[in-house]
C-alpha cells in the first residue's frame, strides 16, 4: 500500500464533490473512474443561462452556489472565468498541501493513517470523520477505505 496513493484518494474525496455538479448535462462517470473535471468553458456553457459571460447567484448550482462568495473574489455578483480558474488553482494547491500533510502523518510508513497519527498531524477533518472512513474498524484509514468513501460520495 503506497502512501502517495492514499493521499491521492483523500484529495479525490475532497475535490470530487465540488466538480460533480458542474459537469455538462448527460456526462457520466464511467465505471467509477473519475475523469477530468469539466473545463471552465463547459461549466459556463451549462450554467451561464443568459450568456452574460459570468455566472450569477441565480445561475450557480451545487458547489458553485455553496461557495459563491468565496469564488466571486471581486464581489461583483458574478463568477468570471478568471475567478473560477483562480478558485480551482487555489483548491488544487490546498489539496497538494493536504496530501503532503497526510503523507507526513503516516509516521510509521505503513501506508495507513491511525487516529493517533492523524491527531499528531492536526488533521482535524480526518479525525472528525475517522470512524466513518475506517469502515473495517481496525483503527487505521487505508487507501481502500478512502476509495470507498470517494465512491460513496459519487
Amino acid at each position: 500500500m503506497n502512501t502517495q496513493s492514499l493521499l491521492l484518494f483523500v484529495l479525490s474525496a475532497v475535490i470530487l464533490p465540488l466538480v460533480i455538479h458542474a459537469k455538462p448535462e448527460g456526462a457520466q462517470r464511467d465505471g467509477g473512474n473519475a475523469r477530468q473535471p469539466p473545463s471552465i468553458e463547459q461549466v459556463f456553457a451549462r450554467l451561464d443561462a443568459d450568456a452574460s459571460g459570468g455566472i450569477s447567484v441565480d445561475e450557480a448550482e451545487g458547489p458553485l452556489e455553496g461557495h459563491f462568495d468565496q469564488i466571486d473574489a471581486d464581489g461583483s455578483g458574478e463568477i468570471t472565468g478568471a475567478e473560477l480558474k483562480a478558485s480551482r488553482a487555489k483548491r488544487f494547491e490546498r489539496g497538494m498541501e493536504m496530501r503532503d500533510r497526510i503523507k507526513a502523518a503516516d509516521a510509521d510508513g505503513n501506508g495507513a493513517i491511525s487516529n493517533n497519527e492523524a491527531n499528531e498531524a492536526g488533521l482535524d477533518k480526518l479525525i472528525e470523520h475517522f470512524d466513518k472512513i475506517d469502515s473495517d474498524g481496525d483503527g487505521e484509514i487505508t487507501k481502500q477505505e478512502l476509495k470507498g468513501l470517494s465512491e460513496k460520495r459519487r
